[in-house]
């Protein structure tokens, strides 16, 4: 408990924080369907099998579980994933785009994330790093000062302006297929995995990027935590318009056998109980007065065992 890193939540989300999220999936969901429309998926995007079994439903959309890897997928997607992310009104954070809440990302999750990566990956500098989708950039204004020679990709064109701005990097926006630089000592995805249709092939192409022995950091949602336990189809991680694949630690693992990686290092941190307290405020408009006392130790609690709302895991190239 002693170690566990506070969030000042009334910096990272509105008030009414899940009628947001609610309102803006549904205003999505119709822009999907007045142009391109969704389709269905009725295979497993890592194993291929059709054998799963419905979880839940969310805006039409059902929620399957795949009865050989464990992982989640979305039965019904956008059929042009352009219709989300090219969207003007595309928003990255629940929260106001000010220099303070982009100041307060860089310091509590930007340098956080730098501090995991020097743990297991060592001295940065020097060292080249990508970080794939590269929102506005945050983590990327907390990597420079290490020294590393760091770049960004970004699909959004106005993100890879904003950022490149932002920053004074490089931010590129070619897949990584295509991707006009290679050998990486480490690749960063955060945020990422869950929005790909085809993981598989996805990160296989990272992996190619990468020098022998680099590293892979990707943080994703946890299926396998306290908060969709408890939540269902109201936590804000479960959303079939941009959430397509949801993973627990066996399915992050079979992922990387299928790839060329190796797992290093898994870990949760969540907000947990801020989520939970945010759906007791929406669909019942009362919060329980233990979980606001105790916020912190109980978050460290479902944290250290695993069950936090999402993962981290970092992959080793195989030799």
């Amino acid at each position: 408990m002693k170690e566990h890193l506070k969030v000042d939540i009334s910096r990272m989300r509105k008030k009414n924080f899940l009628q947001f999220q609610e309102e803006h999936e549904a205003k999505a969901l119709a822009k999907i369907m007045a142009k391109h429309g969704r389709k269905d998926i009725n295979d497993c995007p890592l194993c291929g099998s059709s054998d799963h079994a419905e979880e839940l439903v969310k805006e039409g959309s059902p929620l399957l579980r795949c009865n050989q890897c464990d992982v989640r997928f979305q039965q019904k997607i956008p059929r042009d994933l352009r219709d989300i992310y090219e969207d003007p009104e595309k928003i990255i954070y629940p929260m106001d785009d000010t220099d303070g809440h982009y100041n307060y990302r860089v310091e509590r999750f930007g340098k956080e994330r730098v501090r995991l990566l020097e743990r297991h990956c060592g001295n940065l500098k020097g060292k080249k790093i990508l970080d794939v989708g590269c929102g506005n950039g945050y983590f990327l204004s907390a990597l420079k000062p290490t020294g590393a020679n760091c770049m960004g990709s970004e699909f959004s064109e106005k993100w890879r302006k904003f950022t490149a701005e932002k920053t004074g990097l490089s931010i590129l926006g070619e897949s990584l297929e295509t991707f006009p630089e290679k050998d990486f000592d480490i690749i960063t995805l955060f945020d990422v995995i869950e929005h790909i249709e085809k993981p598989v092939p996805f990160l296989a192409s990272a992996c190619r990027l990468l020098k022998p022995k680099g590293h892979i950091l990707a943080y994703t949602p946890n299926y396998d935590s306290f908060s969709i336990k408890v939540m269902g189809a109201y936590s804000n991680n479960i959303g079939p318009n941009e959430h397509l694949v949801l993973f627990n630690r066996s399915s992050l693992a079979y992922l990387g056998d299928l790839t060329g990686l190796k797992i290093l290092h898994t870990e949760t941190r969540g907000l947990d109980i801020h989520s939970i307290l945010a759906y007791q405020d929406y669909v019942e408009g009362k919060q329980d007065p233990f979980l606001i006392k105790w916020v912190d130790e109980l978050q460290s609690m479902i944290d250290a065992s695993g069950c936090g709302d999402y993962l981290r895991v970092i992959y080793e190239k195989k030799a």
